[in-house]
C-alpha cells in the first residue's frame, strides 16, 4: 500500500525544504485530521501553507490532492480557513479540482473578513513554483498525486468568478497583473469596474 502522506512530504521537502510549524486539524473524531504545514523563505515575505492529509478523502471529492497555500500576512488565519474551507468540501462531497470556490468564510473566520475584505477561498493551478511542483510521481504509483494552489478573494471577484467562469475570471487576474498572495490588495473586480465608470 502506497503511503501517500510520505509521498507528499517528501515532495514537499525537495521544492520548499523543511516546515518550520505544523498544525493539525480535525473536523471531529470519526474521520481524518488535515495537517497544515508551514514553509519560510519560498516567496518573499510570504509563508507557504500546505495541507497534508486531504488526499485521504480522494473516494470522497474525487481526486487525488493536496493544497498549498501563499501569503503576505495574517498568518494566524491562513492555516485554520483553508483546512476548514477544506473541511466543507469533504462534508459537502465537491467534486475537486480548478475552478471551485468556498464563500461565506467569515462563518469560519469573522475577524479576518473584517479585516481584509476576502470573504472566499478560490482554488486553481499552482504558479510562481516549478512546473514540476503541481505534480507528484513515484516508481511505486501509476497515478501519483496533484497539488493546487488557494488563495483569498472578494465577494465582488466570487460573484464576477460564478457569473463568467474560472478561465474569465483567471484571464482578468492576469491582465491586471494580480499578486493573489497579498493579503492586503484591493478587489481586482472593483478596480475594473470603478475604471470603466470614470
Amino acid at each position: 500500500m502506497i503511503n501517500y502522506g510520505e509521498l507528499y512530504y517528501d515532495h514537499y521537502c525537495k521544492y520548499l525544504g523543511e516546515p518550520i510549524d505544523r498544525e493539525v486539524y480535525k473536523n471531529n473524531d470519526k474521520i481524518p485530521s488535515i495537517q497544515i504545514l508551514k514553509y519560510e523563505n519560498v516567496f518573499e515575505k510570504c509563508l507557504v501553507y500546505n495541507t497534508l492529509g486531504f488526499s485521504k478523502y480522494e473516494d470522497v471529492v474525487g481526486v487525488n490532492v493536496e493544497v498549498s497555500m501563499v501569503v503576505d500576512g495574517a498568518f494566524r488565519h491562513a492555516g485554520y480557513i483553508l483546512a476548514n474551507s477544506l473541511f466543507y468540501c469533504i462534508s459537502k462531497q465537491m467534486q475537486f479540482g480548478r475552478g471551485i470556490a468556498i464563500s461565506s468564510i467569515e462563518n469560519i473566520d469573522k475577524s479576518f473578513v473584517e479585516k481584509y475584505n476576502k470573504n472566499s477561498v478560490y482554488f486553481t493551478e499552482p504558479f510562481g513554483f516549478p512546473e514540476e511542483y503541481s505534480y507528484v510521481h513515484s516508481e511505486r504509483v501509476d497515478n501519483g498525486g496533484k497539488i493546487l494552489l488557494a488563495f483569498f478573494i472578494s465577494q465582488s471577484e466570487y460573484d464576477y468568478f460564478v457569473e463568467n467562469g474560472a478561465d474569465k475570471f483567471e484571464d482578468l487576474l492576469e491582465e491586471n497583473n494580480v499578486d493573489p498572495f497579498n493579503i492586503s490588495r484591493k478587489s481586482m473586480v472593483w478596480d475594473c469596474v470603478w475604471n470603466r465608470t470614470w
